[in-house]
């Protein structure tokens, strides 16, 4: 089971943030992590666990605030 980061506001918001970044990898962007036997999907939860994928979460008044990376 997954644990969720603190950062991160809900289940949901962790899956559309790992199908997001698990199709640019498709798409042919390199990946942050080197793990050769992964698929897409789990190499793009492990890099957003890992703080290595940053992303801006929308306000209800539109603006965008990035949510911080915890080194």
């Amino acid at each position: 089971m997954i644990t969720i980061p603190d950062n991160i506001d809900s289940k949901y918001r962790f899956v559309i943030l790992s199908a997001l970044r698990a199709r640019q990898i498709q798409g042919g962007s390199s990946p942050m992590l080197k793990e050769d036997r992964h698929k897409a999907t789990q190499v793009a939860q492990k890099e957003i666990l890992k703080g290595l994928v940053k992303f801006r979460i929308p306000t209800k008044d539109g603006d965008q605030k990035e949510e911080p990376q915890e080194e």
